[in-house]
């Protein structure tokens, strides 16, 4: 309770001190002064980060460095986990300089994130290391608003509104570094106490020697030959365009770092959950009730036809013909539901028939759901396992849940359907980053019956994860035959023994993994990469 009247205590307008301060005993009031209309406007954490300026501008130089030798060129590298530690600790200690309070129950975002950033530089797999950086950044900004706001009721619609709203004002605040700036040096010299800062002219002095220093680099060069030549050479040595790349990054990331701590002081996002069920919900009704009739009429077809298949198919269709299509149709109907089903909750008025008409169609996805990944499995069992396939049957698993969620809150409005999602979501997630893919996928299409040419062209286009199968000579009998086909590499019998025993694909990816072991250092270590070091040949 003390919490929340701290963030309403922000909130109220700063005129009565007095009155604030019979409210609120425990709270730390400070009035705004009256002197001008942009000074009213400003809050608690607006003064707090103006008034520590050289904190969050100093932090925001040296968090720019951190990412910029972390993650410059460095996509999977053993620095991602310290650069996500790092960046949660330069959070969370901004934060307290802004007299935001840390929560306790953000322990839940801080694991899931801390291990997407360890998963990075445990795989290889290109799709993984995207899709675990756009969850960092979608758990980090939650992460980020959960601490400032007091998001108890907030639903998905909600935090979608809110990180759109935070993220704007971001854009509006990219200037602030300076305002803030000139404020806190304002300030100083208001306070009279006598002692000289060094900050303000140093920064003077810094952007009039750039621009100078150059020009007179310019005249000298073209005054004395020696001078040019140490210059030439000076400059040969460097990479210019990769200098350039990285004094862009650091500028670019110290703006961001700053102008969102700006953007969370101002605080402008409301914490209300506004009541959006407007509409009559006899207009869902219709709209339901005509679907959960098509829904039924297809699931009784998928039970009788695909799960006891014991009716005749039309022409020209064979049972593992009829089986192996139409998982990603199905796939795309259940997400439909899914999304159709909350936009009834979250827009229509309550009403006991739109309910039951719900729970017809959430039933009939479950059918839906199983269909698909029913057809899916014997699509696999004909033509092999690939990424996208694991992710269609990732994806099952989780609307199977999130349905089971939303089923549950069709009749308890209490139900934290939010946070239940968000964990679904991240735990299976997390549990898909770790499992390495690519080696179950190599590991699986190895082990399963002759593969086409397009299979081998996939193998070889794997991650390093998949270097313990794809290498593995109990796994890939190909990989026996390497050893001599490196020995004939530079004969004439090299491109005839490679075509003779259709090892194009192997040798492919053997080369692959042997260019990134022989390119890896300190800075890009990676674990994967590593692991499939040692199954190449010595």
């Amino acid at each position: 309770m003390e919490q929340t009247n701290h963030f309403q205590a922000m909130n109220q307008p700063q005129t009565n001190p007095q009155a604030a301060a019979q409210l609120y005993p425990n709270q730390i009031y400070q009035a705004a002064p009256m002197s001008s209309t942009k000074e009213n406007t400003d809050n608690i954490y607006t003064r707090n980060m103006k008034k520590n300026f050289p904190f969050f501008g100093l932090s925001s130089f040296f968090y720019a460095i951190f990412y910029t030798f972390c993650l410059y060129r460095n996509a999977s590298g053993i620095t991602y986990p310290f650069f996500v530690a790092g960046t949660l600790c330069y959070f969370f200690f901004s934060m307290s300089k802004l007299g935001v309070p840390y929560k306790k129950d953000s322990i839940f975002y801080i694991i899931s994130i801390l291990l997407l950033g360890i998963s990075n530089c445990m795989t290889g797999s290109p799709q993984i290391l995207l899709i675990n950086k756009l969850g960092i950044f979608l758990l980090s900004f939650i992460l980020i608003l959960h601490t400032v706001y007091n998001d108890n009721t907030w639903n998905l619609p909600k935090y979608v509104t809110a990180i759109c709203q935070t993220i704007g004002t971001c854009f509006i605040c990219l200037l602030r570094p300076f305002g803030d700036m000139i404020s806190y040096f304002d300030a100083q010299k208001q306070q009279k106490t006598g002692k000289k800062s060094y900050f303000l002219p140093v920064c003077i002095g810094i952007a009039i020697a750039i621009p100078l220093l150059f020009v007179m680099i310019l005249l000298l060069t073209s005054a004395d030959i020696v001078f040019a030549n140490m210059f030439q050479r000076f400059f040969e040595a460097i990479n210019i365009w990769q200098v350039t790349c990285i004094l862009f990054l650091i500028t670019a990331v110290f703006f961001s770092s700053y102008t969102i701590f700006a953007a969370l002081g101002k605080k402008n996002v409301t914490e209300e959950v506004t009541d959006k069920r407007i509409f009559d919900p006899i207009i869902a009704i219709v709209v339901t009730a005509a679907l959960s009739v098509l829904y039924l009429m297809f699931s009784i077809i998928q039970i009788i036809y695909l799960f006891i298949g014991n009716m005749q198919l039309p022409a020209g269709y064979t049972y593992a013909s009829y089986a192996r299509e139409g998982f990603f149709q199905l796939l795309t109907v259940c997400i439909l539901n899914l999304l159709l089903v909350l936009i009834c909750l979250y827009l229509f008025r309550d009403n006991m028939v739109l309910k039951i008409v719900l729970t017809i169609i959430s039933g009939c996805t479950y059918i839906m759901i199983l269909s698909s990944a029913l057809r899916m499995l014997m699509y696999i069992d004909r033509y092999h396992l690939t990424f996208k396939r694991i992710q269609v049957l990732w994806t099952l698993a989780v609307i199977f849940l999130l349905m089971t969620g939303v089923t549950i809150f069709i009749y308890h409005k209490k139900f934290p359907l939010f946070a239940y999602g968000m964990a679904v979501v991240t735990v299976f997630y997390i549990a898909l980053s770790f499992s390495h893919p690519d080696y179950w996928i190599a590991r699986y299409n190895l082990t399963h019956e002759a593969y086409t040419e397009s299979g081998r062209r996939y193998l070889a286009g794997l991650s390093s994860d998949a270097a313990p199968a794809i290498l593995n000579p109990q796994i890939n009998p190909d990989i026996t035959d390497i050893r001599t086909t490196l020995f004939l590499y530079n004969s004439s019998d090299y491109t005839e023994y490679k075509t003779q025993y259709n090892l194009f694909w192997t040798i492919d990816y053997y080369n692959r993994m042997e260019y990134h072991a022989d390119n890896m250092h300190l800075r890009n270590f990676n674990f994967s990469h590593y692991q499939a070091q040692n199954y190449l040949l010595d």
